[in-house]
């Protein structure tokens, strides 16, 4: 039995993804120095400002998406900060 579920992508829901993944490398330069995340987050959030103008997205519906997105990504992002490597920058 094969089932197609899927959810219709908005410009709103690429948005709200690029705005998350700005803020987990920002709070998480790991991998970067603290100055490469913020470049690299401030690079991300511009996209997310291009794709806002870009597709011309619905304010209402950019913040209902961002609400939900708030639930659903809180804890993808504390799973990230909490991961052993990022443990002892919460010292």
């Amino acid at each position: 039995m094969t089932e197609n579920r899927s959810i219709t992508n908005s410009p709103a829901q690429a948005v709200v993804f690029l705005e998350t993944l700005a803020a987990i490398i920002e709070k998480s330069p790991v991998a970067y120095s603290a100055t490469g995340a913020e470049d690299l987050a401030a690079h991300i959030r511009g996209m997310a400002a291009a794709v806002t103008t870009g597709a011309s997205v619905n304010p209402g519906e950019l913040t209902t998406t961002r609400q939900y997105a708030a639930l659903d990504w809180h804890n993808e992002a504390v799973a990230v900060l909490f991961a052993a490597e990022h443990r002892p920058t919460f010292l």
